[in-house]
């Protein structure tokens, strides 16, 4: 049973993206967004974050856009381990509260801007019945003490696991209107990233045949005090009493933003953005270490990917507006780290990546009347990841959202914004093969997924 215990797999250092986005990033910065998704090309206030040089076509004055976003996530891992007791894990994702919240003063020609949101992370998984990766290995001791001439059939424990992560951004630009057609920005923004795992693996009983001990495979025992009794081989008492797990990651970085935002008429509207690599170091502050998972003071590379954003809007009449942006992450040129507690080695885990993600979104809004605007969206996601991404707290899937809300007037000044969505997910299957010889069991674990969130945002112009 060399090294079997919690190092099945990969417990990576990871950001828990938290609705649509590529890998790490989030694209839910408002609730704009959430009623219909396309917002590349955005002249109102979330434009801080979307489209800081569409910022030139505001009017006079301070505009802020508060917005609250509640967000909540289903994973499920199905696992087809013949000697599993469970082959379902479910994981739940809830996020109360998702804030964003901007403020774009514009005087003259130059517009000043600021930003706070959650551009990565932003939620925490929690399995109260543990991981695959936590039970295989348990659940291959009836086979191997079988193996080594000990009849045993059955094997219980107790198991937990929760990952959080949050990425809090704070942004400046400003934005410069060169003249009525063109307007570009310049920015940075700085994030503070903070990780969390608690996890524990605890009460692993079994059934073995051992009359030298008064063992009749008729009661489970702990696994720990008969491996003390039968002599402890390869130091299984260690690996099978009771580990837990308490860390904590931090860490921080700075990227700049630049834009351009070109109106060719009073009906269109384009915009470029690019945000610049975040490189962000996370340093473990472990207080309790199951199996070396994460050695205290580990320093490892967490970085946020670069983006280009490309967007467009036209208004094919005085009431209807389409929308549409295209998003391209670049996760593989990115470092993202992971330590693997069975080989004791740092893995870049980008080098698991065919491609960075790409998405497609459109959005269309129809003015009712002079106080309601109702609103839709689609919005395609194209992840690029390898079978070797894959795990069971670090894994990405192909989806597809769909946006529904609407704007409503409530003054000249004053606008509310109400949106909702859901996301589809297409569920891949990985099969692979785990190093536990003599067995070597070829194991397929399938990846599920739901998603859903509203939103609720106010604009305001002083």
């Amino acid at each position: 049973m060399k090294k079997t215990f919690l190092t099945a797999g990969i417990l990576t250092c990871i950001l828990f993206q938290t609705h649509a986005g590529g890998l790490i990033t989030n694209s839910n910065q408002s609730a704009a967004y959430l009623r219909m998704l396309a917002r590349g090309a955005s002249t109102q206030g979330d434009a801080v974050y979307y489209n800081p040089a569409g910022l030139a076509f505001l009017d006079e004055g301070l505009t802020l856009s508060l917005n609250w976003q509640v967000l909540w996530m289903e994973r499920t891992l199905k696992n087809d381990f013949e000697r599993l007791n469970q082959n379902k894990f479910v994981g739940k994702l809830f996020v109360p509260i998702f804030p964003g919240a901007y403020a774009a003063y514009k005087t003259g020609d130059w517009t000043f801007s600021l930003g706070f949101n959650p551009p990565a992370g932003g939620g925490g998984v929690e399995f109260n019945k543990g991981l695959p990766m936590l039970e295989m290995p348990v659940s291959m001791i009836p086979k191997q003490l079988e193996a080594s001439g000990i009849p045993t059939t059955q094997y219980s424990m107790e198991s937990y696991m929760k990952g959080a992560s949050i990425v809090f951004g704070v942004q400046a630009g400003a934005t410069y209107k060169i003249n009525e057609k063109v307007g570009v920005s310049a920015g940075i923004r700085t994030m503070f990233a903070s990780n969390s795992y608690e996890g524990y693996l605890r009460n692993i009983m079994i059934n073995p045949i051992f009359p030298m001990a008064g063992l009749t495979g008729t009661t489970m025992v702990r696994a720990e005090d008969f491996f003390r009794t039968i002599g402890n081989p390869e130091g299984n008492a260690e690996k099978t009493a009771d580990q837990s797990l308490d860390v904590t990651q931090k860490g921080s970085g700075i990227a700049p933003i630049f834009g351009i935002h070109f109106r060719p008429n009073s009906r269109a509207d384009l915009a470029v953005k690019y945000e610049f690599k975040t490189k962000i170091t996370l340093e473990n502050e472990t207080k309790e270490n199951a199996q070396n998972m994460y050695p205290d003071g580990q320093k490892l590379r967490s970085d946020v990917p670069a983006l280009l954003s490309i967007a467009g809007s036209y208004d094919f009449t005085p009431k209807l507006k389409v929308s549409v942006t295209y998003l391209q992450h670049f996760e593989k040129q990115a470092r993202l780290d992971s330590w693997n507690a069975g080989l004791e080695e740092i893995v870049q885990r980008q080098k698991f990546i065919d491609h960075g993600t790409r998405e497609f979104m459109v959005g269309v809004e129809y003015q009712l009347n002079d106080k309601l605007t109702l609103s839709a969206g689609c919005q395609l996601s194209d992840v690029g990841v390898s079978e070797k991404w894959q795990n069971d707290l670090s894994h990405n899937l192909d989806n597809l959202s769909f946006a529904l809300g609407f704007a409503y007037r409530i003054t000249e000044k004053l606008t509310l914004n109400f949106g909702a969505i859901a996301t589809i997910f297409d569920p891949p299957s990985v099969t692979t093969v785990l190093p536990s010889p003599p067995f070597n069991p070829t194991v397929t674990q399938k990846y599920e997924r739901s998603s859903r969130g509203f939103a609720i945002g106010v604009d305001y112009r002083f």
